[in-house]
């Protein structure tokens, strides 16, 4: 299973560094001007891991649609 997340970022640039390496996996998608959704497939979790994607994700403030709450970030 992926991971849906709500990112707050000016630009889509913003997002795909804080990813690094694996936001050429993701599907960015913007929402409006300051919020974009990201997917994270399952099988790219399954190969970096669960806390390495939550490590890239702590850089940006994000909705984890899953859990229902905005994480700052570190």
């Amino acid at each position: 299973m992926g991971i849906q997340i709500i990112v707050k970022a000016t630009s889509v640039s913003e997002i795909e560094r804080a990813l690094g390496e694996i936001a050429s996996e993701c599907e960015i998608f913007p929402i409006d001007a300051e919020s974009w959704g990201v997917s994270i497939p399952g099988k790219l979790i399954n190969v970096i891991g669960e806390d390495g994607i939550r490590a890239s994700l702590s850089k940006l403030v994000h909705f984890d649609l899953w859990a229902g709450v905005w994480v700052n970030p570190r």
